[in-house]
């Protein structure tokens, strides 16, 4: 287990054997769609879900100074219980990587997205070229800083990633900063990359 501090968003991971402990019982007391929602899968995406709320509690808790922490999942779209994780006055994002998960919280509701992906995974980027009007497919910290914003963003890749436009940031105090102009967005993101779990690539966007 982890977690770095950017800004005042504090992202946290572990593998999920580390967090066994937490249990179907411990999602009930987040709410029922979160038991709905583990029910429906299995194996070790059981246990990347289950270890991906064990965060959030963590998180939760510290951020509120209360043991309780309720959780509403349901898509904006399609009202299922697969939707970004919502708790009140906490702003959140969860990834995966293979036996990773890694979760982003802060204070208050803003846009919020996080992206993780095992360097052993750059190579199959070079399949991705063809999404890119010159053909070159972006770097594994370019693609973990394009899924991050269109998460932030909340239309995911309803997004066409070549159309998020990434800038360094201009700011000398924060040369991991990143700026991302997104379609139909009229202010930009910020986006970090950040150093996070060893084999791993890790950034964060907020707005």
């Amino acid at each position: 287990m982890g977690e770095t501090i950017w800004h005042d968003v504090t992202v946290a991971w572990a593998r999920p054997s580390d967090l066994q402990g937490f249990t179907e019982i411990d999602a009930a007391a987040m709410g029922q769609e979160q038991v709905d929602r583990v029910r429906q899968l299995s194996g070790s995406r059981a246990q990347g879900f289950l270890a991906g709320r064990a965060l959030i509690r963590t998180l939760v808790r510290r951020i509120r100074g209360s043991d309780e922490v309720l959780l509403s999942s349901r898509c904006d779209r399609c009202g299922a219980d697969h939707g970004r994780p919502r708790s009140a006055d906490v702003s959140l994002s969860v990834s995966h990587a293979e036996d990773l998960v890694v979760v982003a919280a802060t204070a208050g509701s803003i846009l919020l997205g996080v992206d993780v992906e095992d360097a052993a995974a750059a190579g199959r980027l070079h399949g991705l070229g063809s999404m890119f009007p010159d053909g070159a497919a972006p770097d594994l910290a370019a693609w973990t800083r394009i899924e991050a914003a269109v998460k932030a963003d909340g239309r995911g890749f309803e997004i066409d990633p070549s159309e998020v436009l990434l800038h360094p940031s201009a700011d000398d105090m924060d040369p991991c900063a990143w700026s991302a102009v997104l379609p139909g967005r009229a202010s930009p993101l910020e986006i970090a990359t950040l150093v996070g779990p060893p084999g791993f690539v890790l950034s964060v966007a907020v707005g």
